[in-house]
């Protein structure tokens, strides 16, 4: 009788251990992943990498499957985003000249090449020459890339403007690695570099134009350099 009581009250302190046994193997599965999940995220955002590029997109994807959004739906609607970015005015910010040094601190090769072509052609304008650097430190523009799926960006140009002259002293310029480099989203070659110009445009000190033909319409990937743009530079750098 003894035995069997002892072994009635044995199961449920047996199955309590299991319960107990189980929650923390979950909880440290779960810990263990989270950490995983950080450092990918953490990668993905942070690297020029195709494999970061591909990590932030199967993210993406979760998310959309976690939300019941179509992904097919989603991407359509963000492949035809009406603007490019989204840059407040410069009301009328510009460089002390119409030059300024540029260090291009991405590393893939498509976005150098990119960028390296964007600059290329804006030079061959002679209204703002960019001149490439390999000192990062003392750059007056800093050109690299990032891997964001809910900015809804294809780049963005931050500028630091001194408030007293209105003079323009730095700008980060940076292109969205997961819309320009995802097949999915329709951006040619073409479209990035102008990208490519477009950004740089933000950075002479060029705001969006939609009222015209131009490399600064919101919806800056469809045209490249255009002669109303070169007008608009001269004229703001004129005095």
């Amino acid at each position: 009788m003894k035995k069997l009581l002892r072994v009635i009250f044995y199961i449920p302190k047996l199955l309590l251990r299991f319960i107990w046994n189980l929650i923390w193997a979950i909880f440290k599965l779960a810990l263990i992943l989270a950490i995983v999940g950080y450092g990918l995220i953490y990668y993905a955002n942070n690297s020029s990498s195709t494999l970061a590029t591909n990590i932030n997109r199967a993210f993406r994807q979760v998310e959309l499957g976690f939300s019941g959004t179509n992904t097919s739906d989603v991407e359509k609607v963000i492949s035809n985003l009406s603007t490019t970015d989204t840059i407040p005015e410069s009301n009328g910010a510009r460089w002390a000249q119409n030059t300024a040094s540029i260090y291009i601190q991405s590393t893939d090769e498509t976005l150098v090449a990119a960028y390296k072509e964007a600059i290329t052609n804006w030079n061959k304008t002679g209204a703002f020459i960019f001149t490439l650097t390999d000192d990062a430190s003392t750059a007056d523009i800093v050109a690299t890339d990032y891997s964001d799926a809910n900015s809804q960006a294809a780049g963005l140009a931050d500028s630091q403007t001194n408030v007293l002259t209105n003079r323009i002293t730095h700008v980060d310029v940076k292109l969205n690695r997961y819309f320009l480099l995802n097949s999915d989203f329709g951006y040619t070659h073409k479209r990035i570099v102008n990208t490519a110009e477009h950004e740089l445009g933000h950075a002479i000190g060029l705001d969006h134009d939609d009222s015209k033909t131009s490399v600064m319409q919101s919806a800056g990937s469809y045209y490249g350099i255009q002669q109303v743009d070169i007008d608009t530079v001269h004229a703001l750098y004129a005095n």
